[in-house]
């Protein structure tokens, strides 16, 4: 725990085919600096690179839309106006960053505090489920990738950019080194993740995938569906 944090307890429900519900107790950290500073402190990042990827992995969202780990609402320029959106975070300051941008934007997403973990929404819920730097953070990112694909419906699209670890080489060498300090500045954000490989162990087919090799990072954004 640092000075700038605060725990939260979250009752995840995890929703299963029989109707039936398991709960969980996940403890999250809120994170009031981070939130505060973290439109600020990647707004050249997001201009120079991740403003295009937004218009085609969120602006081309369809149906009944769930971004998981909404974080302050980026992405909610892009989305096609008349979509029913449903955004998650479980951390409460970046709920709040992103209420007020959907406000600003004249935008009215259903917002929800829970875990990517347990998601509170049956099976089958949503056409499009949209994550934008979210599996870097999250407690256990298999879980979540599980719950992603049982609350999209049969022939949905999980819609998704990433940064994630280099293949191999001196970059993949410094991010591990680095990850154990860096999650403790960056909101638990992991630089050396795998996410790509843990999309497609979780079910999916990767049905489009760009790599964008930046300085400190790959990044990859794509489109996945259940198989």
């Amino acid at each position: 725990r640092t000075p700038f944090s605060r725990h939260f307890n979250i009752l995840g429900w995890a929703v299963g085919r029989g109707g039936g519900r398991s709960g969980k107790i996940y403890t999250v950290k809120g994170h009031r600096w981070f939130a505060a500073v973290y439109d600020l402190a990647t707004c050249r990042f997001e201009s120079k690179v991740l403003r295009r990827l937004r218009a085609w992995v969120a602006g081309e969202a369809v149906g009944r839309v769930l971004e998981v780990g909404v974080g302050t609402g980026a992405n909610f320029p892009y989305y096609p106006g008349g979509l029913s959106v449903v955004a998650v975070d479980p951390d409460p300051f970046m709920l709040a960053r992103a209420r007020k941008r959907a406000g600003r934007l004249g935008r009215d997403p259903d917002f929800i505090r829970a875990a990517a973990e347990a998601l509170p929404f049956a099976d089958g819920s949503f056409d499009t489920v949209v994550a934008t730097l979210v599996f870097c953070s999250v407690l256990d990112p298999d879980r979540a990738l599980a719950e992603v694909r049982r609350v999209l419906r049969p022939g949905g699209t999980f819609r998704f950019i990433e940064h994630v670890r280099a293949r191999g080489g001196l970059l993949a060498q410094l991010q591990d080194t680095a990850t154990p300090v860096w999650r403790r500045v960056a909101g638990g954000c992991h630089l050396n993740r795998r996410t790509v490989e843990a999309i497609s162990a979780a079910g999916f087919e990767l049905v489009r995938l760009e790599w964008h090799p930046l300085l400190f990072t790959p990044l990859a954004a794509g489109v996945a569906r259940p198989r």
